[in-house]
């Protein structure tokens, strides 16, 4: 028997924070998000994903395949950044967005929006990158 048994049921299990990474792939620009996308990560992804705008990149994709939690942040967030992107002429598309992110851009009508390929390399030869 565990003399420290552990009440971890009990308790909320912490988020994992959002991760990022950005790929040169080309011309293109890839930015890999990871974890969950919410009001308390939405910073850290804003920085990122504006970074990755301000290269100024022939596309940008943002890889959303390993995003666990996707709310009404996280879209606002790809909503603003597509109309930065359009503002400098830059294309923006999303790459394997995980179920949870298509289920909130398909219930706010937002999937429309944007252009979404299953992975990078469609959407570098959409764009001709």
């Amino acid at each position: 028997m565990n003399p420290h048994p552990s009440h971890s049921a009990d308790l909320p299990m912490p988020a994992p924070e959002l991760k990022t990474d950005t790929i040169d792939v080309g011309a293109a620009v890839v930015c890999v998000l990871s974890g969950d996308l919410y009001t308390g990560t939405e910073a850290v992804g804003d920085h990122s994903l504006r970074e990755a705008l301000d290269r100024l990149p022939a596309l940008l994709a943002v890889d959303l395949n390993a995003i666990d939690l996707f709310t009404a942040d996280g879209l606002n967030l790809l909503l603003a950044l597509r109309d930065s992107a359009t503002a400098h002429g830059i294309p923006l598309v999303l790459v394997s967005p995980s179920r949870g992110v298509m289920q909130v851009l398909e219930t706010t009508g937002a999937a429309s929006s944007f252009a979404v390929y299953a992975t990078v390399e469609e959407a570098i030869a959409q764009y001709g990158q």
